[in-house]
């Protein structure tokens, strides 16, 4: 049983790799935002500014958001707010609209002079990740204020658990393909809640997950070969991926060799990207090239547990960058 201490530490943990799924290039921003607020901004054309996420209430109590930012081109310029939300929280729509209320309040006061105060609320979307059957498309609340006026204040919901990978890449929702892995964890705490729950179930659960993280690290890599995200953006991706599984895996399963496993397959992915991308830039010196024949034997091991997996050849060659020759020598070393 986890302490209260404990509890909000991973709670932290959780919320901040969930939040740097947002700190990607400004163009697969603008990508993912033109999607989720069906807008039509052209990412070369178009400044990206992150704003405040924090509000000091009227009894001094601190407001703490997600993700406020601002998108402006030639033709217009709006704010956009979004909230992540890994379970149901019946209070998230007064949340939001307290957040949506102190974002208005400062916006106002760059207004200039004005007969009356105007409140720009930003474009709102709250993102559930995890599946549960009480949340509806579009939270809800009513104002109603003493002379009878009457306002229906709605914020847009994001069903995450509805998307497959496929939707994700369709729709150019890059930043949230690690989020693919953590729909596994209502499964898992349920499993985990069960009285006759057995470790082969939980164990069965996070070997998915590590699956759902191979393959999305895969898609990852061939999205940056052609060129839809950049070195960076490639980076906090892996990063992301491998952050998430080793969350689920610390919380349900504690394989630390799964761990290792994920981590050495995530930087052989990386490891290469790198060296092309300092190769472009004229910066790739001989200490880096020292280091990448350093972890050779990493990739040749990641290989053996590759072939092992039946995993075809130019997948093998995809996922460590060895040479198809190199590949064939240790299919028959593993042969003898």
């Amino acid at each position: 049983m986890l302490s209260d201490q404990e509890t909000l530490s991973e709670r932290v943990r959780l919320d901040e790799i969930l939040k740097s799924l947002f700190s990607v290039s400004s163009t697969v921003l603008v990508n993912m935002l033109n999607s989720l607020f069906q807008e039509k901004y052209a990412p070369e054309a178009t400044e990206v500014s992150f704003a405040s996420n924090e509000f000091v209430d009227d009894e001094y109590n601190i407001l703490r958001g997600d993700l406020f930012l601002k998108l402006s081109d030639e033709a217009k310029s709006n704010h956009y707010h979004i909230e992540l939300q890994t379970l149901n929280d019946d209070s998230m729509v007064i949340r939001m609209l307290e957040y949506g209320i102190g974002k208005a309040k400062e916006l106002a006061k760059y207004e200039g002079n004005q007969e009356e105060t105007i409140f720009y609320i930003p474009r709102q979307l709250v993102i559930f990740i995890e599946q549960n059957p009480r949340i509806r498309d579009e939270l809800r609340l009513r104002l109603v204020f003493p002379d009878g006026q009457e306002v229906g204040y709605r914020v847009p919901v994001m069903k995450y658990w509805e998307y497959t990978r496929e939707d994700l890449l369709a729709q150019k929702l890059y930043p949230l393909l690690p989020l693919q892995v953590f729909r596994l964890r209502w499964q898992m705490e349920k499993i985990k809640r069960r009285r006759t729950h057995t470790e082969k179930e939980l164990r069965d659960r996070i070997q998915e997950a590590k699956r759902i993280v191979e393959n999305i690290s895969r898609e990852s890599v061939r999205l940056f070969h052609v060129k839809e995200i950049d070195g960076d953006d490639l980076h906090k991706i892996l990063l992301a991926n491998e952050e998430l599984f080793r969350y689920l895996n610390s919380k349900y399963v504690k394989d630390e060799q799964l761990n290792e496993e994920v981590l050495s397959m995530t930087r052989t992915l990386y490891d290469p990207v790198a060296v092309e991308k300092a190769k472009k830039e004229g910066k790739l010196e001989g200490q880096l090239e020292g280091q990448l024949k350093g972890k050779l034997e990493g990739k040749l091991e990641v290989a053996r547990k590759l072939i092992q997996k039946k995993m075809t050849l130019d997948e093998i060659k995809e996922i460590t960058d060895l040479s198809e020759a190199e590949i064939e020598k240790i299919i028959k070393q593993l042969e003898n």
